[in-house]
């Protein structure tokens, strides 16, 4: 795993009664500490129960446009003389 697939919790964050996310210990919400200052924990999880923001995904570079290739010269450009007139 990459460095960027963790994190270092930088404060004590609590799960709310449904266990479904964690706030900061000073919100009316926290129920049970969860997670302490200096804890590393994978982002998946910190996004997951929303202690930190997604990361937003980086932008695929854009096919090249194909241009359209250039049609052949008409070599018939003049009709063709008799020559046996």
């Amino acid at each position: 795993m990459s460095d960027d697939a963790w994190v270092m919790i930088d404060k004590h964050w609590c799960l709310t009664e449904d266990g479904k996310r964690v706030v900061p210990e000073t919100d009316t919400e926290a129920r049970w500490l969860h997670w302490t200052p200096g804890t590393l924990v994978s982002r998946e999880e910190a996004e997951r129960l929303g202690a930190v923001e997604p990361v937003a995904e980086p932008k695929k570079a854009a096919a090249p446009v194909k241009k359209a290739a250039a049609a052949p010269p008409n070599k018939m450009s003049r009709p063709p003389q008799n020559k046996g007139r």
